[in-house]
């Protein structure tokens, strides 16, 4: 099974509608001063930095096949389960953000309630996480009720991935890439001898 397919096209949009205004720019002032080069270079930075997210992405996959779950995310390795860890399979609505709507969450856990295999609903077609907790022959359980994704995490510890329900290390990594954004077009615009009006 592989995720949805707008998830890779929204993606793929993001790169190209915040990149490219940004270097139009810069290939605009960089051409009469003949500096065109590094601007180049910096362009080739990160689209390759965006080319090896969408690699990664393309590689997301989830597989039920006769003995264990296979699966990976875009920042997680290939975790495999044997069916025989498995205590139970359930379906969690959960309520992400401002959305209205309730995203199901399949979560795979052992007798201890440990998560063994967890696949988020707003990157998975909902046809495609029932035939998988068909496929596992393990009691499903189906919560009637949507919860905040931060109950989520409390009735089901240790469900969240290492990037979810921590706000510092999201803001740590939006901080960093902002940062390292602002740092490039700084030192871009100074070799080409543009006014940087904050230095």
């Amino acid at each position: 099974m592989r995720p949805k397919f707008s998830v890779l096209s929204n993606s793929l949009a993001a790169i190209l509608l915040l990149t490219s205004p940004i270097f139009g720019v810069m290939y605009w002032f960089a051409i009469p001063r003949r500096g065109v080069e590094l601007v180049v270079i910096a362009h080739a930075i990160v689209v390759t930095i965006g080319l090896a997210l969408l690699w990664r992405q393309l590689r997301v996959h989830s597989e039920a096949t006769g003995t264990e779950l296979i699966g990976n995310g875009i920042f997680s390795p290939v975790v495999r389960v044997p069916y025989e860890r498995i205590a139970r399979v359930l379906f969690v609505p959960t309520y992400v953000g401002a959305a209205p709507d309730p995203v199901t969450q399949l979560l795979v856990v052992d007798a201890e309630g440990k998560r063994l295999f967890r696949m988020r609903g707003s990157f998975w077609h909902a046809e495609d996480l029932v035939r998988l907790a068909a496929a596992v022959p393990a009691p499903l359980e189906v919560v009637p009720d949507p919860i905040p994704i931060s109950d989520f995490y409390r009735t089901y510890p240790r469900s969240a991935y290492w990037f979810e329900d921590r706000r510092w290390l999201q803001i740590t990594l939006v901080t960093a890439a902002v940062l390292a954004g602002f740092a490039l077009t700084t030192f871009v615009m100074v070799e080409l001898g543009l006014p940087v009006r904050f230095l």
